[in-house]
Order: structure tokens, then C-alpha cells, then sequence
């Protein structure tokens, strides 16, 4: 990412800074509120930035004394934009009415037919606060609330940097923050989309309108995108673009050895780690950063992206480099299928009625198409050519051909059985990126890259001294003090080392219990789950999908973590209630695959019902199958 998009990106992620202050004590106009204390009090002196924050609005700028190609113009109709889909107006409406105090509403107010107007409690977002579930009791957002939020995110302010790992660091501050925090608080609109989900959304927008207008060498910015504003909503700028791996199931679950929990924790880690890095390396490759994923989970990802022949002729070649690097790393057992649907802002905000759901269905088509012809006779013949090394053997792992050490495993299964342990270990918090073909102790990534495990004191070693660093992720720490790592949400609960130990934790007959469960009906819930009898497809927008979809991963990435930590339903009526005996094999998107103690399991079964009721107002239904086994079964059929 250039300097300019790095700019312009923080500029979006900083535009709606006043609406905290003037939610707090200030209550003046927010952009005039955000751009002194940005200014004053942050020490940000950058006017790129900050021509951002202060005329990101209509009437500011109609007199405004900055340059025609000030990035002000691209904030302001990006604003608009993401403000379209969440509000279908904007805050520079006449005649609005504002409640300072307004709490955030739920998403699932009217998912499904639902009706509710429940909201959330003040808050923070970390792994140490449990599940803020929505409530019909009054809710009020005090002044004190939103100071401690201003006081929070100024440290990270006062730090900023241009450089492309800083947006990451400020994407994790922001989201923990702002996560509770309605976007906008007029009595006359839903307010069911965050503060962090608007900003987000407005600076990817921004950054895909800027690389639009420079492949169109558009040189006026002023008349493109303000004075001619509607005429841009037309313009085919955008591409909603999605990525999916194929052959995870079988990844995971065919697998045969002695060591089968350790095994199915690093193989599902491994695939997760693997979809994040796979996706920046595309956003890297088209110079653009996390704000511009929609969606991230079970093998699946949603971007959105600027329409440029730049962006198509890169995601072609990514995806045919990482096919081509699963061919020779995991033969036929992975692979990677991309679609992508061209749309313009109108589009994105369902106008006319159907368009949005159209987008969707071409990315489908294209998905689909793209899976039933995944090879093309150059990777047939070489599939059907005889080229095995001389030595190979069937590793006794994942039974896949390769030479084998002395304990006739391969040396990627090797790798996972050592890795397995860094993931639960508590000493290590970072998963780190490094370029490399080769390394006994690592796990090899797409293309000529490797990941190790660090501590902090390793990774911050690292950082000043490896030149062969690349990125690093954190997982589930919003607080990690780095400014260059990836906040990860992942389910990693584990209170058990080998099936026989969680076979022994059960109350009576020593067992082990297996769970698999997935939401009811979740397509349906995108495609259509925001249409009502009332408001047509109103509703049926970017931003709401984008919200639906971070809400759901939270919940099974991160709180299914706080859901076994703190048991509720047991069998037994005295049983000390606690941390449940299970370990999460996976868990993310819209499932989960949960190995246990057979009573708790059972147990936990019933909390996950619950939750997720609480969670999302009875809107969403999950079904799941139990198995209770003896820990010597085999996995591969136990997960079927």
C-alpha cells in the first residue's frame, strides 16, 4: 500500500472520531470536535488525514479552501455510501433528531421476521468482559462511558504511523472499543450498526474509490465525487470478490494416529492460519488492508475491492500460484476457488429493490463454475504423470506419499504434531509469517512462505532482527501492545491432552463424547433474513450482512471459548459446575467440532443451545449430532 492509500485509509478510520466526544461531555459539531482533538490532542498534524475528519460532510466542504483532489471529496461520498446502507440517510440530513445516550441496537432485531428492540450494554470487546447479550432492559450510554472510550483509543493515536502494519494495530483498537457504539443516534433510523462496522466499511470503500479514479486517471476530485455525486453512484467501482477452500473436512478428519486430538487441533489451526494469510497476501498484492474484509471463516472469505484490470489480472494469478502450490504441496486435498460479482454503491445498498441479492447470486455462479473445473490439461497431465520420487512411502498420518522420517510420518504431519502444542501454549501468543522453503519446525505457507510460533519476547527479537519477518498474527489478546500483529479471533478452548484423558474426566462409564453442530437454514438468513413484511429489502444491505457476519464469528470463535469456560447445565444436580472437559477441535463460520468428556459434552450441548437463542433473540437455530465413543475409535469415523 502506497503512502497516499495509507493515508486516505486512516483518514476514513478516524473521520467519525467527534461522534465520541461530542457524545461525551463536548457536544459540538463532530467533525470540527474531531478534527481538534486529533490535532491538539493527538499531536496528529498530517492534513491529509485531517481534512478527512473535518470535511467529510456536504456543507463543510461547499466552501472549503483545499485542493480539488484533497481525499476529503473520496471520505465524503465513501461516507455516504456506508451511511446509505446502515441508515439509508445521513448524519448531514436536515431537521435529524439525536439521542447522545442512544445504546447500539441488535442486528437481530429484524433478522427473520423478528420484531424486537433490544440493545446493547456499554462495553469493550476482549476476551475477558463474557458475552455482552442483547437486552429489553432500559440501556442508557453515559457521558463517563464514552470518555474512558476517547481515553482508550488516544494512546494508539498519539502512535500513528504510515506504514501498512500500523492500520492493523488501529483496526484492533477500534474494534475493541467501538464495537458497542452505535453509529449514528437518530431517533428516526435503525441503529443496529456499530460505530467500528461504519468506519470500517467507509474507509474500504474509500480506498477502493481511490484506485478506481486513479486507473480512470480521473484528476478533479471535487467534480467527480461532490458535484457530480450521483452520477458516481452508478459507476461500476466495486467488486465484492470471495474465496473459498475446498477439502478441509478431509484435511482434518482423515487422519489415523495415536495422537489424534493434537493432530486435529494443528491440522484445523493450520487451515485457519492458512485462509488469513492467503487473504493478505491478495490484499497486499492489490495494495489494500484488513478494513477491506467483509468476512472471514470456515474456509470462506468476503472482500470488497476496487474494479480495476490491476485487481482482476492479480486475483487471476493468485489463485492459479496457490493452486499450483497446493498441487505440489497436498496434491488434489486442498484447493482454492474465487468469484467475483462487479457493482456499483447503488448496488451495494439494494437500489433498485434485488441488486444487492444479485451481486451474491453471480459471486455463487462464479464460485460454482470455478469449482466444477478446477484443472486444466496441463494440471491433468502432470496429475497423471508418474513423477514420484524414488523412497516415498504412505505416511501413516494422512497416508499421503512422501518420504517419511523414522516414525513413517511426513514432514508436514510431523510439523503439526510439534506445532500442536504452541497453540495451547499460553507462552505463545504470536503465529508468525517468515519467508523460507525450508525449516524442520515449521509449517509450510503459500508461496515460499513458513509458520513458526513465537513468544513476545521472540516475535519482538524477530521484528528488529529477521529480515525474513512478513507479518505476525495475535489470537484473541485485543491488547497486545504491538503495533504490527493481526488481532485473530479463535476458538481455542482445551482442558484435556489425548482422548484418553478426557474418556477418564467423565462421570460413570469412561467415554468420550464428540459434537458437531451448524446453524439452521444461515444461507437463507443472508440472502433473504433481512426482508420484512414492513420494509421490503430496506434492509437487505453491505452493512448488515458485514455485521451479521462479524456477529456470528464472534460468537463461535470467541465466545464459545467463555460458553465452555463456564459450564451451566450438568447432569448432575450437585456436580461442581466449572471449566467444562472438552477441547475445541474447531470451531468458526457457522459451525462447531467439539471433542469431550461424554457428560460434558452433553452438558455443553445445552449451554450452546441457550447461548446462542440469548445471542441472536431467537432468530437462529442450531442442530447437532452427538457421538459417544471410546477413545480409541477411530476419528475419521467418529466425525462423519
Amino acid at each position: 500500500m502506497n503512502e497516499s492509500k495509507l493515508k486516505l485509509t486512516i483518514g476514513g478510520l478516524l473521520h467519525d472520531t467527534g461522534k465520541i466526544l461530542y457524545r461525551g461531555n463536548d457536544g459540538g459539531n463532530h467533525s470540527i470536535s474531531g478534527y481538534n482533538f486529533l490535532k491538539n490532542e493527538t499531536n496528529l498534524n498530517d492534513n491529509v488525514i485531517l481534512e478527512q475528519v473535518l470535511y467529510h460532510h456536504g456543507r463543510p466542504l461547499r466552501n472549503a479552501d483545499i485542493s480539488d483532489l484533497s481525499f476529503a471529496y473520496i471520505t465524503y461520498i465513501a461516507d455516504n455510501i456506508s451511511a446509505g446502507m446502515d441508515r439509508r440517510e445521513n448524519d448531514d440530513a436536515a431537521n435529524f433528531d439525536f439521542d447522545r445516550n442512544m445504546p447500539l441496537q441488535s442486528i437481530f432485531n429484524i433478522l427473520n421476521g423478528n420484531r424486537q428492540k433490544y440493545v446493547y450494554k456499554p462495553g469493550t470487546l476482549d476476551n475477558n468482559t463474557g458475552v455482552n447479550y442483547p437486552t429489553d432492559e432500559p440501556v442508557v450510554f453515559s457521558e463517563s462511558f464514552y470518555e474512558r472510550i476517547k481515553d482508550n483509543i488516544k494512546d494508539s493515536i498519539l502512535g500513528i504511523e504510515s506504514k501498512d502494519e500500523y492500520i492493523n494495530s488501529l483496526l484492533e483498537v477500534l474494534e475493541a472499543n467501538l464495537s458497542f457504539i452505535p453509529s449514528s443516534t437518530s431517533t428516526k433510523e435503525l441503529a443496529d450498526i456499530s460505530l467500528y462496522d461504519h468506519i470500517k466499511l467507509t474507509a474500504a470503500i474509500g480506498c477502493c474509490i481511490y484506485d478506481y479514479l486513479e486507473e480512470k486517471e480521473i484528476k478533479n476530485y471535487k467534480q467527480f465525487l461532490y458535484e457530480d455525486s450521483q452520477n458516481f453512484y452508478h459507476e461500476k467501482a466495486f467488486m465484492i470478490y470471495s474465496l473459498d477452500i475446498s477439502g478441509i473436512q478431509d484435511f482434518i478428519y482423515t487422519i489415523t494416529s495415536k495422537k489424534a486430538l493434537k493432530n486435529l487441533r494443528s491440522r484445523s489451526f493450520y487451515l485457519e492460519i492458512m485462509l488469513e494469510h492467503l487473504i493478505d497476501e491478495i490484499l497486499d498484492q492489490v495494495g489494500l488492508s484488513r478494513a477491506n474484509v467483509i468476512y472471514t471463516g470456515g474456509g470462506h472469505a468476503y472482500l470488497i475491492l476496487p474494479n480495476t484490470n490491476k485487481v482482476r489480472e492479480n486475483i487471476a494469478q493468485f489463485e492459479n500460484s496457490i493452486n499450483n502450490w497446493f498441487l505440489e504441496t497436498f496434491n488434489i486435498a486442498l484447493y482454492i476457488a474465487g468469484g467475483y460479482s462487479i457493482c456499483n454503491a447503488n448496488d451495494l445498498k439494494n437500489n433498485p429493490s434485488g441488486s444487492y441479492k444479485a451481486v451474491f447470486s453471480e459471486i455463487s455462479r462464479s464460485l460454482s463454475k470455478r469449482k466444477l473445473q478446477r484443472y486444466n490439461a496441463d494440471d491433468v497431465i502432470k496429475l497423471n504423470t508418474d513423477n514420484i520420487p524414488h523412497g516415498e512411502r504412505e505416511c501413516e498420518v494422512c497416508k499421503r506419499s512422501d518420504m517419511l522420517s523414522q516414525e513413517n510420518k511426513c514432514k508436514i504431519c510431523e510439523a503439526l504434531e510439534i506445532f500442536s502444542a504452541s497453540i495451547i501454549d499460553e507462552k505463545k501468543d504470536f503465529f508468525t509469517i517468515i519467508e523460507g522453503k525450508h525449516d524442520e519446525n515449521a509449517l509450510p505457507l503459500p508461496i515460499n512462505k513458513l509458520l513458526i510460533a513465537d513468544s513476545r519476547q521472540s516475535l519482538t527479537m524477530r521484528m528488529k532482527n529477521d529480515s525474513n519477518y512478513v507479518r505476525s498474527y495475535g489470537k484473541n489478546d485485543m491488547y497486545t501492545g504491538f503495533h504490527f500483529t493481526t488481532k485473530l479471533w479463535v476458538g481455542d478452548y482445551n482442558n484435556g491432552n489425548t482422548f484418553e484423558d478426557l474418556a477418564k474426566a467423565s462421570g460413570g462409564i469412561e467415554r468420550l463424547g464428540v459434537l458437531r453442530a451448524d446453524v439452521d437454514n444461515l444461507g437463507q438468513a443472508f440472502v433473504s433474513g433481512f426482508e420484512g413484511k414492513e420494509s421490503g429489502d430496506k434492509y437487505v444491505t453491505l452493512s448488515r450482512t458485514a455485521t451479521f457476519s462479524r456477529k456470528l464469528s464472534m460468537f463461535f470463535k470467541l465466545h464459545m471459548n467463555d460458553i465452555l469456560e463456564d459450564g451451566i447445565y450438568y447432569l448432575k444436580k450437585d456436580y461442581k459446575k466449572g471449566r467444562r472437559n472438552a477441547t475445541i477441535v474447531y470451531s468458526g463460520g457457522d459451525d462447531v467440532f467439539i471433542v469431550g468428556s461424554w457428560d460434558d459434552i452433553i452438558g455443553f450441548a445445552i449451554d450452546l443451545h441457550n447461548s446462542l437463542k440469548e445471542y441472536s433473540q431467537n432468530t437462529l437455530s442450531i442442530s447437532a449430532g452427538i457421538g459417544i465413543y471410546h477413545s480409541t475409535y477411530p476419528i475419521s469415523a467418529m466425525a462423519l
